[in-house]
């Protein structure tokens, strides 16, 4: 892989150009990285609004009707609701685990199955996540691991 850059006063903005033969799994991963790096969300936390990096998020939760996401120190509270993050970050490496979790994959340790055919996510930050049956073909999919 080459890396080439330009680096001039009179750009207004980073700009990615991808020049290949074919987009494979490892540059669609890389892609899905650039993506989630330049994307921010808003949450409000102590009547302030702060914006902050996808890449720094754990995992989104809605409970009592309110939507949060997790950073590795912080709570804060949006606005989106659960299938807007879905869908809004669908091609990155977040993924929905459950009716009420979106888990960003970059911050999954580890993965371990249990008998009854539920996962069970460690994040980096040692939080513990329940992955329910139904999303386990999905997140199999995501992470290229085939089986069931």
């Amino acid at each position: 892989m080459k890396i080439h850059i330009e680096q001039d006063d009179s750009f207004t903005e980073p700009e990615i150009t991808i020049k290949c033969s074919a987009v494979d799994p490892n540059l669609e991963r890389l892609i899905s990285s650039i993506r989630l790096f330049a994307n921010t969300i808003s949450g409000k936390k102590d009547n302030a609004t702060y914006f902050i990096s996808l890449s720094d998020v754990f995992y989104f939760e809605t409970t009592d009707n309110k939507m949060f996401f997790y950073t590795a120190d912080e709570v804060y509270e949006t606005n989106l609701k659960l299938y807007e993050v879905e869908e809004r970050f669908s091609n990155t490496s977040f993924v929905r685990v459950s009716k009420s979790f979106i888990v960003n994959l970059r911050k999954v340790a580890s993965i371990q199955t249990e008998t009854n055919g539920r996962l069970i996510a460690q994040l980096v930050n040692r939080e513990k996540i329940v992955i329910s049956r139904q999303y386990v073909a999905q997140i199999r999919e995501k992470l290229g691991v085939g089986g069931s």
